[in-house]
């Protein structure tokens, strides 16, 4: 039996997935990677504040060029803020998907593959979060699981009788290429990516308006000025009675006056003495 191959579809994944990635999120209904010919899947862009902007774009593994949904010469229908690609081809619509802003920010893309195969590989399209649990599930055209075994690569990583293999606690090292295999027969190879979980301890992003921001910045001004004025206010209220009590005491004992004033006044004295 020869082992399913990585196509250079999956390497267009990998190289387009350095791009610069924006907050936006690509979403994929029902989540998964691979689909019968004449199935349908829908995609949608999503952002917290609004979807406004972003258009679906896809690389197709055939023409090997970019074309955008709902266009003259691209790909699918386009519904609202969604795009519905429907009656699905192995040789049209199998390829590289993904969202992109008119300022050129893009989200994650994800690959597509679209088979004319006796069975499909059930893989998430959208990477799967550390250390959750993700099931791989190899069914046929009606739905029903068969008997198969699950490779990672071209190693072996499983017998699943029931058609289903549990990799629980993913960690970054269960990234790669899956396929399951059942006789002389393969489905399909796609890769499962996997992000890490966000940050527990970070604190919360509060979004502060710029009259707000005034207002604080006027706050610490004016209880600066004030703690300014009445610093100098105790200090000269201090300084004052400090000094006028020092020269009266210096005038008390004869200091600080001028020599020549007090020769005078002794002069006059003595001199009115009877």
């Amino acid at each position: 039996m020869k082992a399913a191959s990585v196509s250079l579809l999956d390497v267009a994944v990998l190289l387009l997935s350095g791009l610069k990635v924006s907050a936006v999120s690509l979403n994929v209904s029902p989540n998964r990677q691979q689909f019968f010919m004449g199935e349908s899947f829908r995609l949608s862009c999503k952002e917290e504040q609004s979807s406004a902007g972003w258009t679906l774009k896809r690389i197709s593994a055939v023409g090997r060029q970019i074309e955008t949904c709902g266009a003259a010469k691209g790909f699918g229908r386009p519904s609202g803020s969604s795009c519905i690609v429907s009656d699905l081809s192995p040789s049209a619509d199998r390829g590289v998907y993904w969202c992109e802003h008119s300022s050129g920010q893009s989200s994650i893309k994800v690959s597509i593959t679209v088979s004319d195969r006796p069975f499909i590989m059930e893989i998430p399209a959208l990477p799967v979060l550390a250390g959750s649990h993700v099931t791989l599930r190899c069914r046929n055209r009606n739905g029903s699981t068969i008997p198969v075994n699950f490779f990672k690569y071209s190693t072996p990583i499983g017998a699943a009788p029931e058609g289903e293999f549990t990799i629980s606690n993913v960690q970054q090292a269960d990234e790669g290429f899956y396929w399951c295999s059942a006789g002389q027969a393969a489905s399909p190879s796609s890769r499962l990516n996997v992000r890490a979980p966000p940050p527990t301890n970070a604190p919360p992003l509060v979004s502060v308006s710029p009259l707000v921001r005034l207002l604080c910045h006027l706050v610490v001004i004016s209880t600066y000025c004030v703690s300014t004025v009445l610093m100098v206010s105790i200090y000269c209220c201090r300084k004052t009675p400090a000094v006028t009590m020092e020269m009266a005491q210096r005038v008390e004992n004869g200091q600080g006056l001028d020599s020549s004033y007090v020769n005078d006044a002794a002069d006059v004295t003595t001199e009115h003495d009877f």
